[in-house]
């Protein structure tokens, strides 16, 4: 695997040094991978749809509070560097995960939806990224849900403005395992990741219309294939279109 710099554009994401060389030692990772192999029997399908060079855009469901761990897992192994997790904001104060966010390249998304200003920033932090050669893995949804929910535009966006083609991603195997943030269920599983074959945006592009117009049908595609592959139930949404389209 190869190191990602770290990335510290919010005063909360500085790290120590013992949690930088930690994070960002060979040996460390290779642990972390070999454990989510061994108590998840990790596994990933399709591993040719997401080959290096890259970069992808890897956008998922959220089956689990586990999801994190197991994509970094996963995708550090399909691309050969570890990617760049989307995470809630909030994880940064979680203790030892929010130091390992701190210590790595990660984006911090708000849940709330009353600041554009702050949506927009974050969407150009991963263009910005992107455009630097990182992979970026993010939960669509934004929150945990019982059946596949709502996605949000972000990847779409991302996509839209660099080029680089969105991977969608279908979790199985790890909604039952940790739904409820008072604790996990259980502590191993069984999990697969389904590569689905990659969306070029510029196909999205080519069919005309705004460019909120344009991500809308991007997104919905990104969650159709998505949905094609789950093990748990996928809710009736209706796509999302007020999204101001990013400059």
């Amino acid at each position: 695997m190869m190191d990602n710099p770290a990335v510290q554009t919010e005063p909360q994401r500085t790290s120590s040094r013992f949690w930088r060389a930690f994070v960002h030692s060979r040996a460390v990772q290779r642990v972390f991978v070999w454990t989510a192999k061994v108590l998840f029997r990790l596994r990933v399908r399709n591993m040719e749809r997401a080959l290096p060079p890259g970069p992808y855009i890897f956008a998922s469901n959220h089956a689990s509070h586990y999801d994190l761990f197991l994509a970094l897992a996963a995708f550090a192994g399909v691309t050969g560097q570890l990617p760049v997790p989307v995470v809630w904001s909030g994880v940064f104060d979680i203790p030892v995960i929010g130091n390992i966010l701190r210590a790595m390249t990660a984006v911090a998304v708000r849940h709330g939806r009353g600041d554009e200003l702050d949506r927009a920033a974050t969407v150009q932090e991963m263009i910005s990224l992107v455009r630097a050669g990182h992979c970026l893995v993010m939960a669509c949804e934004g929150i945990r849900n019982d059946a596949l929910g709502l996605f949000e535009q972000g990847a779409a966006f991302t996509s839209l403005a660099t080029g680089v083609p969105v991977v969608p991603v279908s979790l199985r195997g790890a909604q039952g395992l940790f739904s409820d943030l008072s604790g996990p269920r259980r502590f191993w599983g069984n999990v697969e990741i389904v590569l689905h074959p990659p969306l070029d945006p510029a196909e999205f592009e080519a069919a005309g219309g705004s460019q909120v117009e344009v991500a809308t049908r991007f997104t919905q595609a990104i969650r159709d294939q998505v949905a094609s592959e789950l093990d748990y139930p996928v809710a009736d949404v209706v796509a999302r279109t007020g999204n101001k389209p990013v400059s």
